[in-house]
């Protein structure tokens, strides 16, 4: 039997519902800052979401407004983006999503490592770190600034393995897109995704996935299965060690 040596999470959406709280409302107000007349709906920064990172983000809506903005100018609007975000998370402003606190001290309970591995920045990792977990809760994190390409490539998640020196056959990978379960896959790792509201609708594109879940349970809050079979009634470290294991027919 295989055992469980690292689990590596996306944040972003994973582990708490940053998106349409945090990082839409800071890229707002950045754009304000730069007498940009841009205002990112909810509805339209759901669609944007299909563009992995911050920066990515905002070059592809300028192109989409006929207005391309420099690289110079872009990095910019994102650094300060990432103050208006670090504030927004330190004021108490995001939420930690159902069952990640009761996984996460699971894991860490049974000796297994843990790393972040997201497109946000060192920036704002550290400030959700800072604001909700203990320092010693996560070995590590991969963060933009740590790649050259962003999810859906793989280069991520293959640096996090080499990084914490494992392999696809004593890890697992929990995401909340396409995007990430895309990435995590191409590295030859099997992943748990517990989709985002704003992801739910596009849920039948992700039943490559090990298990499709709504969220990871908590006491009576029980998940919703789409795809793959939990064995307990909550996303736990069993029912993680058990997807690891499971034989494709």
């Amino acid at each position: 039997m295989k055992s469980l040596k690292t689990v590596f999470w996306d944040l972003d959406g994973t582990i708490a519902d940053t998106e349409l709280s945090g990082h839409r409302v800071a890229f707002n107000l950045a754009f304000k800052d730069y007498s940009l007349r841009w205002n990112w709906s909810k509805e339209s920064y759901i669609r944007l979401l299909s563009v992995s990172g911050g920066k990515n983000r905002i070059a592809f809506y300028s192109k989409q407004q006929g207005n391309k903005l420099s690289e110079k100018l872009i990095q910019h609007i994102h650094t300060r983006k990432q103050y208006y975000y670090r504030m927004l998370v330190l004021d108490g402003n995001i939420q930690i999503r159902c069952g990640v606190i009761r996984l996460i001290k699971e894991i860490a309970d049974k000796g297994t490592k843990q790393y972040i591995v997201t497109t946000s920045s060192k920036y704002a990792v550290e400030a959700l770190i800072k604001k909700y977990f203990d320092n010693k809760t996560f070995e590590g994190y991969i963060c933009s600034e740590d790649i050259s390409k962003s999810k859906p490539n793989p280069e991520s998640y293959m640096l996090a393995m080499n990084k914490s020196n494992s392999t696809p056959n004593n890890s697992i990978a929990i995401e909340d897109s396409l995007i990430g379960l895309k990435s995590a896959k191409e590295a030859g790792l099997k992943c748990v995704v517990t989709y985002s509201p704003w992801h739910i609708h596009n849920n039948n594109n992700s039943y490559d996935a090990e298990l499709v879940v709504d969220h990871l349970g908590d006491n009576d809050n029980i998940p919703n299965v789409f795809a793959g079979e939990l064995t307990e009634e909550n996303v736990n470290y069993n029912s993680l060690l058990s997807l690891l294991n499971h034989k494709e027919l």
